[in-house]
């Protein structure tokens, strides 16, 4: 009775199912899942194995059919969920959208190259590298489900065994050891290692063709650049302010004849339908809105006008700029209050006055700066400096140099070389020892030259002191490689001694020097 018992059953017998086990489903024997540990067909294999076997097979009985159905009903759950969804869920990741930002965002770049990135994140996802790199849908490392029992001697009977039948508590040969006795441990079939969702990722699904896809090295951050217009000349904004202002006298001169009853039409102008009656709150309000457009444009003309111009000091030395605001404000306010009362009664006389004298100042002060630039134009033609060639009179060039940028009225001692010279100081040399005349030619050749940044500031105007002398030379030193970009080499305090000829002849050729880097940067200035 008990070889009766461990004999094993034929082969040739189909499974049957185990006592308990639920009715047959579509998909109750399947391949192994991650989440089965036994299947409702292995308790009848399990029940002839023996008497050894025979205890643990109708202990496992319950969990092995449980397990079975909850993979199977798991695995039906995902292939619905598959079939409702396959066409918006794919793989874990979604094609990147346009992303609209902010008006206020648009403008920086490190938000909008998020485009770029968007494209990265959708090439590592589509070309799946990104599985099992923590992507919401990527697949999950599935252990091995094979035993390895090729150590085992066993039997040649060729029973086969699928990894669904053999218990997870088998799966080393220590914790097996009546399976190489029974003789199941060869001919073992290897269950597949393939995810049981490969179906859920089928190629169908994906309508996209993998010859479109960019590499991670092309970026798709395309900046629509938006053009900038090139910011206008001087030129450009002064006849811009004229016309306006132009404008703005025409509109108040034709209020103020309106005014008095002595405006003429002039046959030009054009008939609008739906006109107001004259002088009527309609028409006042017509005629008010003009003269707030007209006078509102020829402010904002002239805004950019004083704002953008290249030379501030200029306009400062005609009006100072307390002045231009104080004005500008005059006529913003008088605006004000004729909006405020609704442009009843049209406008006063007062308003009109305000508004023309504002008009009549700022052309004033635009033919002062003409008169200012024609003097200029003169003085540097008589600039013999600029052009010609002077080679031999290098002294002579840079004196005439000189004389052209000397604010003071006392003109210079004549240049002669020190070299030459049997007593030092010379006379020219004598002038700038002190230092106070090479700081003012250096501050006015700042303020002759279009770039008016790198004046001196402070400097001592009481020389009797040696040490005044020294740092009034540092002084224009310094400035000079600062404003000019030339490096001086001189001895300040042995300029102000004056007690060694070396000391004289570098300090003759540092001057030598800043003339000519003064004059070069001058003259290219002018001629461009």
């Amino acid at each position: 009775m008990a070889a009766t018992q461990n004999h094993p059953p034929s082969p040739d017998l189909s499974p049957t199912l185990a006592l308990g086990a639920c009715p047959e489903l579509s998909r109750c024997v399947s391949t192994a899942s991650s989440l089965s540990h036994g299947s409702a067909t292995e308790e009848s294999s399990r029940d002839s194995l023996g008497s050894e076997l025979n205890n643990t097979s109708s202990s496992r009985h319950s969990s092995g059919s449980y397990h079975s159905r909850r993979s199977d009903a798991s695995h039906i759950s995902r292939r619905s969920t598959h079939s409702a969804d396959s066409k918006t869920r794919r793989r874990g990741y979604m094609r990147p959208q346009a992303t609209d930002f902010a008006a206020s965002a648009r403008s920086r770049e490190s938000v909008m190259s998020l485009g770029s990135i968007a494209h990265l994140q959708y090439y590592f996802a589509r070309t799946g590298l990104l599985d099992g790199k923590g992507a919401q849908l990527a697949r999950k490392k599935q252990p091995k489900a094979t035993l390895d029992l090729s150590a085992l001697d066993g039997s040649a009977d060729g029973t086969r065994l699928s990894a669904s039948d053999i218990d997870s508590s088998y799966a080393s040969m220590d914790g097996s050891p009546d399976l190489a006795s029974q003789g199941f441990a060869t001919n073992m079939t290897e269950s597949p290692v393939k995810d049981n969702d490969d179906d859920y990722y089928d190629e169908d699904s994906f309508t996209e063709s993998e010859s479109g896809m960019l590499p991670p090295t092309v970026s798709t951050y395309h900046h629509r650049e938006t053009p900038i217009p090139r910011p206008p000349t001087i030129v450009e904004l002064k006849a811009e302010l004229e016309t306006s202002l132009r404008d703005a006298q025409k509109a108040l001169r034709e209020a103020e004849a309106r005014k008095v009853g002595s405006y003429l039409a002039s046959p030009d102008d054009p008939l609008l339908p739906n006109m107001p009656e004259e002088n009527t709150q309609g028409w006042y309000e017509l005629q008010g809105m003009h003269i707030l457009d007209v006078v509102t444009l020829a402010i904002r003309a002239a805004k950019m006008y004083y704002t953008a111009h290249e030379q501030p000091d200029r306009l400062d030395s005609i009006k100072s700029e307390k002045q231009v605001r104080s004005d500008l404000l005059a006529v913003m306010e008088v605006l004000k209050q004729m909006a405020i009362r609704g442009f009843r009664g049209g406008m006063k006389d007062d308003d009109i006055k305000t508004m023309m004298s504002w008009t009549e100042s700022v052309f004033d002060i635009l033919k002062k700066e003409e008169e200012i630039e024609s003097a200029e134009k003169a003085e540097r033609a008589s600039w013999t400096w600029m052009e010609g060639d002077w080679s031999g009179r290098e002294l002579v060039r840079e004196s005439a140099f000189l004389a052209s940028m000397d604010p003071d009225a006392e003109a210079l001692p004549e240049w002669t070389p020190a070299a030459d010279a049997e007593t030092l100081p010379t006379p020219f040399l004598s002038t700038m020892q002190n230092g106070l005349r090479l700081v003012k030619l250096h501050n006015a050749a700042v303020n002759k030259s279009k770039r008016r940044f790198g004046a001196i500031p402070s400097f001592h105007a009481d020389t009797q002191k040696p040490y005044r002398c020294a740092d009034n030379l540092r002084y224009w030193v310094k400035a000079a490689e600062l404003r000019f970009e030339v490096v001086l080499s001189v001895d300040a305090l042995g300029v102000a001694y004056g007690t060694d000829r070396q000391i004289w002849l570098n300090f003759e050729a540092a001057i030598l020097k800043w003339c000519r880097y003064v004059r070069e940067e001058i003259t290219n200035e002018l001629k461009k």
